[in-house]
């Protein structure tokens, strides 16, 4: 398998890009469509219109990340997958106000797939700009209540994870320009959402500053955390976690610099999907996926399948264990892959889904619980994309666009 990632390296195109220069250059169009979607005090939306009431058969959530107060706002799901917007409550800290290159910001258990227990009891979100974690009640008409909010055990939090009562933080540190060494810290969590830090739960990441951490998780026994390094030197973290929620490491999982693993999510059966952005690099976009045993030292299975599109950083899988989406934020649309039993990976379908043209950034997605639908941001404009996800041949139908967030600055996104 290194020597397949060696191959795969030595066959890069020269020419990369960042989402950095992405956002400068479309920052305009994304200023244009959020004034857009103001007009007349309303929320623009496009496609299928659903009415729906509080009693509606689910919710999507997603985070502003405003530096002025943070916010999650809800949105109700109809029975056909389209949303409505359903208000906004407040995580009593504050966001970043600009984009952050991570996933899992926000949290819900039971989330798509189900391998989480608890159903969807808590929310659990990240306050970026006042180093701090929140986590809500959530009420089966699909409002919030506001349980805690408690510092991070560390600068910039940018990714969170749950399980067995049990929460870890991935904390940015300098690689998100806030000053302090990027780690992970664990806390506890009470029956009606009150968080305990864990004594002695804050270890670092192994790449340190240059890390360019990504994403924290869980996988689905708890018994394993697994962070992604994107920077230099990229590394998967990996510790192993303790019964009382300590974790030990971590331990370093190597690849070749040009994999730039990102965004991920386990399988039913444990193992793990990992995105594999490879630095930006025009058309190497890619996923690979892994055995996690107990131990934490990762044990490849395939990749990295290309996907010949760019910038592959955020990655879904369906309830079904069939299927695993991922979005390309350079190249405005995402790819499908076939996921076998054992974890192999199959390209699918390169272009599943077009959200926009090129640049217009699909980030964060999320699966609705019975992975009947798909809902993706796009960035540059502050949008959600609704997809029907067919079950039988994983393709992608466009369903309705709704609009409402902050482009560019809001991160986060869940389902149920």
């Amino acid at each position: 398998m290194t020597d397949e990632y060696a191959r795969a390296a030595n066959r890069a195109l020269s020419q990369t890009y960042t989402r950095r220069a992405v956002l400068k250059g479309t920052l305009a169009a994304g200023a244009g469509a959020l004034a857009a979607s103001a007009v007349g005090g309303g929320v623009f939306t496009q496609g299928v219109e659903a009415s729906v009431s509080a009693s509606s058969p689910g919710a999507v959530y997603a985070m502003t990340n405003e530096a002025t107060g943070n916010r999650i706002m809800v949105f109700n799901r109809a029975s056909d997958g389209t949303l409505t917007p359903g208000g906004s409550f407040s995580t009593g800290g504050q966001g970043s106000g600009t984009f952050e290159n991570t996933a899992g910001g926000l949290v819900l258990t039971g989330q798509s797939p189900d391998n989480v227990g608890f159903g969807n009891q808590y929310l659990f979100a990240t306050n970026a700009g006042s180093n701090s974690i929140s986590v809500f009640l959530v009420h089966p008409d699909g409002t919030l209540t506001l349980a805690d909010t408690k510092p991070s055990g560390g600068t910039h939090p940018i990714s969170i994870t749950f399980r067995k009562r049990v929460v870890y933080v991935l904390n940015g540190g300098v690689t998100q320009g806030s000053g302090g060494e990027p780690n992970i810290s664990g806390f506890t969590v009470g029956a009606q959402g009150t968080l305990t830090p864990i004594p002695g739960s804050t270890r670092p990441v192994t790449g340190g500053a240059a890390a360019g951490v990504a994403q924290i998780g869980f996988n689905p026994n708890g018994q394993v955390l697994v962070v992604t390094e994107r920077g230099e030197g990229t590394i998967i973290d990996t510790y192993t976690v303790a019964n009382d929620g300590l974790a030990t490491g971590p331990f370093a999982n190597m690849l070749p610099s040009i994999m730039g693993p990102f965004g991920f999510a386990f399988t039913q059966q444990g193992q793990l999907l990992c995105c594999m952005n490879r630095g930006g690099t025009m058309g190497l976009g890619a996923a690979s996926s892994f055995a996690v045993p107990d131990d934490g030292i990762l044990v490849p299975i395939s990749g990295p399948v290309n996907n010949m599109r760019s910038d592959t950083c955020w990655l879904v899988n369906t309830d079904n264990g069939k299927y695993a989406y991922v979005t390309n934020f350079q190249s405005g649309d995402l790819s499908s892959y076939r996921v076998e039993p054992d974890g192999t990976l199959i390209l699918l379908n390169p272009i599943a889904a077009a959200v926009g043209p090129p640049e217009s950034g699909p980030a964060d997605q999320a699966l609705s619980l019975n992975s009947q639908y798909l809902y993706v941001r796009v960035i540059s404009d502050g949008t959600i994309r609704v997809f029907a996800v067919d079950q039988a041949t994983g393709s992608l139908k466009p369903l309705q666009t709704i609009g409402g967030l902050p482009p560019f600055a809001a991160i986060g996104i869940a389902a149920k």
